[in-house]
């Protein structure tokens, strides 16, 4: 059963076993990400391969060499530690039978655009991408390179092991595309293009992206309390005092607090 939308999904017995390769610091940000981790559906045989240190890269090399070091693994899944998605995630995936294929991620800094690119042009700075906005999303399916796909990011990436045996280790490189940028992602996927395999995003299947914030109490220009989301580097997105008071109104029964509701 899919948990987010109540979709009954059914198990394929064929899927060969493959490596879930994490990225991660000595313990995991997030405890949904645990979660997830603990109830994904996998075929039977599929190992977990935790890298930990702050080069992200090569926690996925390591993921990667054991992978194909391992007879009868056929795909590995890249995964960060900031991330929360369905039990299915993993085998909606691997049921396209892609050489790589992402799920629809949004960037976890604003703005909170989807994180797929389209191939850059003349004037775009290295290590740079034109991006893909949500209004040129179809409404599902897959997203491929005829309708312009040409990058992504890394997370929740299933690559199949046939893909791997063609690129040389290591497979993700940092500060390739920009002295000053990681980009192992974008770089991976423009050497997987060169060696003649493409990318597709399935927009049926989503991952959600965590990220710090903090809670500010702020005053609108009328002078009314409300509360404002700091997002980090001046960046301050300010809720609207109606929709603070839905915000109360929805969670007033979970609670035992007795909320004063807000009046603009």
């Amino acid at each position: 059963m899919d948990e987010r939308n109540g979709v009954h999904y059914e198990m394929r017995p064929d899927h060969p076993p493959g490596v879930i390769c994490i990225a991660s610091g000595e313990l995991a940000r997030y405890p949904h990400f645990t979660h997830s981790m603990l109830n994904v559906l996998r075929p039977k045989g599929t190992q977990i391969h935790m890298g930990i240190g702050l080069n992200v890269a090569a926690n996925f090399n390591s993921g990667v060499r054991q992978m194909m070091a391992t007879p009868g693994m056929e795909w590995v899944w890249i995964m960060g530690d900031d991330h929360e998605f369905d039990p299915t995630t993993l085998l909606r995936l691997l049921d396209h039978e892609l050489d790589i294929v992402v799920p629809l991620v949004v960037r976890r800094q604003p703005p909170f655009i989807p994180v797929l690119f389209k191939q850059p042009k003349n004037d775009t700075p290295l290590g740079q991408f034109p991006p893909f906005y949500w209004h040129e999303l179809p409404t599902g399916g897959l997203l491929g390179p005829s309708d312009g796909l040409y990058t992504c990011g890394s997370a929740g990436m299933l690559i199949r092991r046939s893909v791997l045996d063609v690129l040389a280790d290591p497979w993700f490189e940092m500060g390739k595309m920009g002295k000053d940028l990681t980009n192992e992602d974008t770089h991976f996927c423009m050497k997987v293009q060169e060696a003649g395999f493409s990318i597709y995003a399935d927009l049926d299947t989503t991952l959600d992206h965590w990220t710090p914030i903090s809670l500010r109490p702020v005053q609108t220009d009328s002078g009314v309390w409300t509360v404002a989301l700091n997002l980090g580097g001046n960046i301050q997105v300010q809720l609207p005092p109606s929709l603070l008071t839905e915000l109360v109104r929805t969670v007033k029964e979970e609670t035992k607090e007795n909320f004063g509701l807000i009046t603009s």
